[in-house]
């Protein structure tokens, strides 16, 4: 239960622009453990499946990815993994530990292995997903947990009047590889991984274009039409309305210039005799780009 106190309520607002990703205060990771425990707790009673061996299998899952042994019983060791571990350490836990959570445990029923698919594990299982995200969000740290991983945000207005719609649009059966291509964006900007981060953004805003055209029945080649020609595409055969000619062409230009140049000069070329390294305002304008272009082209889509 998320309760916000008086002390919070009254607390002087601050505008968070730039997140912070390293300082994970204590009451924070306390608070992962309160959300973990009250609800790997209601598993107590179930025969086939109780809360202990959740706690050992989400440990194991760990421990192995991260080559290590353990030291405790599953429940301890996992209390002092919150507490004590590095940044790096702790969101790959998080990520973990809720990722199996909405992916498992949510059909899995509380009481005698009975199972369930949309009914109060369900519903908890997004009570936790979603006071998780409302503790990040209220120490001011840059992470999501979105579509069964953790997303790195930058800017809070363009994540959620962008970013978030953008995952949502593609959340969609017809969309599969453009949802892969932009969750893989922000997988590799997690990781560091900058220019592979922008050739994903790329594929995910291409991919997208090609999925509306098989909607639509617009033919193009699927092993050559890049970017450019996808737009091409889609403006001969009206997808974008005609009657929007000057808006239309401020926006081909974008579509056709913007995102596409900035992954072909830093992404997809040789580096030549030098290193080259690709600023995170870069990669995150790149992913916005993408994302902003991937709303507006859905939602003509879902409009027609």
């Amino acid at each position: 239960m998320i309760f916000e106190l008086f002390s919070q309520r009254n607390a002087p607002k601050q505008d968070i622009d730039v997140y912070e990703y390293e300082n994970f205060p204590q009451e924070f990771r306390n608070q992962v453990f309160y959300i973990l425990s009250d609800f790997i707790g209601r598993y107590v009673h179930n025969i086939e499946f109780p809360s202990f061996k959740i706690y050992e299998k989400i440990r194991s899952i760990f421990i192995r990815q991260k080559g290590i042994k353990p030291h405790s019983t599953a429940r301890n060791e996992i209390e002092y993994i919150i507490s004590n571990s590095n940044a790096t350490d702790l969101i790959d836990f998080i990520e973990i530990a809720f990722c199996y959570i909405d992916q498992y445990l949510r059909t899995q029923g509380f009481y005698k292995g009975q199972t369930s698919h949309c009914s109060e594990e369900s519903y908890l299982a997004d009570q936790a997903i979603d006071e998780l995200n409302y503790r990040f969000r209220q120490y001011g740290l840059g992470y999501e947990f979105v579509d069964g991983q953790i997303i790195k945000k930058s800017n809070e207005m363009i994540h959620q009047e962008i970013v978030k719609p953008a995952l949502s649009l593609l959340h969609d059966k017809r969309f599969k590889g453009a949802e892969d291509e932009f969750l893989k964006a922000f997988e590799l900007y997690q990781n560091g991984n900058n220019k592979d981060a922008i050739l994903n953004a790329q594929k995910a805003f291409e991919s997208t274009m090609k999925c509306i055209c098989e909607e639509k029945k617009i033919k193009y080649d699927k092993k050559r039409d890049a970017a450019t020609e996808l737009i091409k595409h889609l403006v001969e055969k009206d997808f974008i309305p005609k009657y929007q000619e000057d808006y239309l062409n401020n926006l081909k230009k974008v579509l056709g210039s913007g995102l596409p140049t900035v992954r072909n000069q830093e992404a997809a070329h040789g580096q030549g005799g030098e290193i080259k390294t690709v600023e995170n305002s870069l990669v995150e304008y790149s992913i916005h780009l993408a994302a902003a272009n991937i709303v507006y082209l859905v939602s003509l889509l879902n409009k027609k």
